[in-house]
C-alpha cells in the first residue's frame, strides 16, 4: 500500500513538473497553447487529487483566499452590468485569477533543482523566440520598412515583460553561480543577458524599456542604501547616475531635434516652383519635422505627378490610417526640402520604400538598434495632438483621451465603479459628452491597469485588489526574494502604461509566475536581498 501511494505521489510531482515546463516553453509562442496547458495544470490537480500529497500546502489557506477574491470582485461587479454578455467575456479573460492559484496551491512542492530547471527552460524559450523574431524580420520582412514588433508570435508589449523576467533570472543565476563553477557557464549567462537587453530595445516597447530601467533604478537605490562598503557604494551610485542620465539625455536630444525651429522670413517667400507652379502655405499649422514647418512650400500637382511616376502606391492612397501624400510631405520636410517635383526627384529608392511603408522622417534610416524613431514618433504625436486636437492614429495622444474619460468616470462612480462588462457603454457615453474626435474603432479604456480597476470597481474594489495581491507577498516575507521582488516591481511599473492584468497573455503570465514564486520558490532564493 505504501508503495502504491509513493507511486501516486511521484506521478503527481511529475505531472505538475511537466505542466510547469510546458507552460514555460509556450509562453513566448502561443496564446492558445497557454490556455490549453493552463487547463492541464489545474486538471492534473483535480484528477489526481494533488492536495493529498504530503508536500502540498497545509494550513496556509489565507493567501489562496486573498488571491481568489480578486475574481470575486469581478463577479460582484456583474451586479451592476448593463451588458451581461460582455460581462461574461470579461470574466473569461480573468479566469486565471482562479485557475493558477488553485493549481499551484494544491500541487506538491518540488525539489529546488526542478524549479530552477523551469526557470532555465523559460529563459531558453524566450531566447529562442527572440532569435526567431530576428530571423523572421531579416528573412521574411523588409528590414527598411517593416515594424520589428510585428515579427513575433504574441504582443510585443507582453513579450517584453517575459524578456525582463528572463533578465532578472539571468542576473540571479549569474550572481549565485558557485565560484568553482566552470567559467564558460557565466560567460553564457552574460551573453544571454547582453542579447536579451539588446533585443528589448529592438522590440521598441516603451512600456517594457521604462519598466526595465525603472526596476534597475529602484533596485540600485535599495542596494546603495543597504551596502556597507564605501567603494562599492560609490560604484553603484555611478551606475545609478548612468541609468538615470543616459535615458534623460537621449530623450532630451530627441526633443531638441524636434523643436529646433528654423524660422521662415515671410518677407522673402518664393511663391513659384522652378516649373512656375504656385506653392501653398499654411503658417497657422505649426507641425514640424526636424524643426522645419511641414505645411509650407507645397505644390500638390507637382508632387502627385512626380510621385506617381516613381511608385505603384499612388499619391492619394491611404496607408496606416494616413494619406500617402501626408507621409511624403513630412518626409521631404524632414530632409529640409520643398515639396515639389525637384524634391521628389532627389529621393532614393530606399527613401521611396520608406515613404510607401509610412515612415515620415529620413532620420529613421539605419536605426535598427535605436529607440530614436520610437521616441521621435511619440513626441510628434503629442505635438500634433496639441496643435490639431486630433488624437486618431497617435498612440500616446489616444491614451490622453482615454485618461480624460477615465477620470470623468471615476469622479462619477468613486466608491464602487461602473461594474463588470459596462466599460464600452460608459466610455462611449463619456466620449460623446467630451465631443472627442476619436474614431469609434479607436475608443478604448484607460490603458492603465490601476485606472481600469478604479473605473470598474471604484476605490473600494481597487484597494481590495491591491491588498489581495500584496498581502500574500508581504505575509510570506517574499520581499527578501530578489527575483520575486524585482518581478513585482517591473510589473507594477508596466501597469501604469497598459491594462496588462486584463489581457490573456498579461494575466496568464503574471499569475503563473506570481503563484510559482509565492508558493514554490526554492528556499535558497527566498533570502537573496541584501541585509548588510
Amino acid at each position: 500500500m505504501n508503495q502504491f501511494f509513493s507511486r501516486i505521489n511521484n506521478l503527481r510531482e511529475n505531472l505538475f513538473f511537466i505542466s510547469l515546463v510546458s507552460l514555460a516553453i509556450v509562453f513566448p509562442f502561443s496564446e492558445a497553447l497557454v490556455s490549453i496547458f493552463s487547463g492541464f495544470l489545474l486538471l492534473q490537480v483535480l484528477l489526481f487529487r494533488s492536495w493529498l500529497h504530503p508536500q502540498s500546502m497545509k494550513g496556509e489557506i489565507a493567501g489562496l483566499l486573498f488571491i481568489l477574491s480578486i475574481f470575486c470582485v469581478y463577479l460582484f461587479g456583474t451586479l451592476f452590468t448593463r451588458d451581461f454578455q460582455f460581462a461574461l467575456y470579461e470574466l473569461r479573460k480573468v479566469i486565471f485569477w482562479l485557475l493558477m492559484p488553485l493549481a499551484f496551491y494544491f500541487s506538491p512542492k518540488l525539489p529546488a533543482s526542478k524549479i530552477f530547471l523551469v526557470f532555465k527552460i523559460f529563459i531558453i524559450a524566450v531566447t529562442v523566440s527572440s532569435l526567431i523574431y530576428s530571423v523572421n524580420y531579416i528573412l521574411l520582412h523588409d528590414s527598411i520598412t517593416d515594424d520589428f514588433r510585428n515579427a513575433g508570435y504574441i504582443s510585443h508589449i507582453r513579450f517584453s515583460f517575459q524578456v525582463i523576467l528572463s533578465l532578472i533570472l539571468l542576473g540571479y543565476f549569474f550572481i549565485n553561480t558557485p565560484e568553482n563553477e566552470i567559467s564558460y557557464y557565466r560567460i553564457i549567462i552574460l551573453g544571454l543577458f547582453l542579447w536579451l537587453t539588446s533585443f528589448l530595445f529592438l522590440l521598441q516597447s516603451l512600456i517594457g524599456i521604462i519598466s526595465f530601467f525603472g526596476t534597475i533604478i529602484i533596485f540600485l537605490l535599495y542596494y546603495i542604501y543597504k551596502i556597507s562598503l564605501k567603494k562599492f557604494r560609490l560604484f553603484f551610485l555611478l551606475l545609478l547616475f548612468f541609468c538615470i542620465m543616459v535615458p534623460v539625455y537621449f530623450t532630451g536630444t530627441v526633443i531638441r531635434d524636434f523643436y529646433s525651429f528654423k524660422a521662415i522670413d515671410v518677407n522673402n517667400i518664393e511663391y513659384k516652383t522652378m516649373s512656375g507652379n504656385n506653392y501653398e502655405f499654411d503658417f497657422e499649422n505649426l507641425a514640424r519635422e526636424n524643426g522645419n514647418l511641414v505645411y509650407v512650400y507645397i505644390c500638390h500637382d507637382e508632387l502627385r505627378k512626380e510621385w506617381n511616376k516613381r511608385s505603384n502606391i499612388k499619391y492619394d492612397h491611404v496607408i496606416n490610417g494616413y494619406q500617402l501624400s501626408n507621409t511624403l510631405i513630412r518626409y521631404l520636410t524632414s530632409m529640409g526640402l520643398r515639396k515639389d517635383s525637384v524634391a521628389v526627384s532627389q529621393l532614393t529608392e530606399e527613401d521611396i520604400a520608406m515613404i510607401e511603408s509610412g515612415v515620415t522622417n529620413y532620420k529613421f534610416k539605419n536605426r535598427f538598434f535605436s529607440i530614436y524613431p520610437r521616441l521621435y514618433q511619440t513626441i510628434w504625436e503629442i505635438d500634433s495632438y496639441l496643435n490639431s486636437g486630433d488624437p486618431n492614429n497617435k498612440s500616446l495622444a489616444q491614451r490622453i483621451e482615454y485618461l480624460k474619460a477615465s477620470f470623468i468616470l471615476i469622479g462619477r462612480n468613486p466608491l464602487l465603479g461602473i461594474g463588470t462588462g459596462n466599460w464600452k457603454i460608459k466610455y462611449n457615453e463619456v466620449y460623446d459628452e467630451m465631443h472627442s474626435r476619436l474614431d469609434m474603432d479607436k475608443r478604448a479604456s484607460s490603458h492603465n491597469q490601476y485606472l481600469n480597476y478604479l473605473v470598474k470597481f471604484g476605490i473600494l474594489g481597487f484597494f481590495w485588489i491591491l491588498v489581495a495581491i500584496l498581502i500574500p507577498f508581504f505575509k510570506g516575507k517574499h520581499y527578501s526574494n530578489i527575483v520575486f521582488s524585482l518581478f513585482m516591481i517591473a510589473f507594477s511599473i508596466a501597469n501604469f502604461g497598459d491594462s496588462n492584468l486584463e489581457t490573456h497573455m498579461g494575466l496568464s503570465f503574471f499569475s503563473f509566475f506570481y503563484c510559482l514564486l509565492l508558493w514554490h520558490s526554492p528556499d535558497e532564493m527566498k533570502n537573496q536581498f541584501i541585509h548588510s
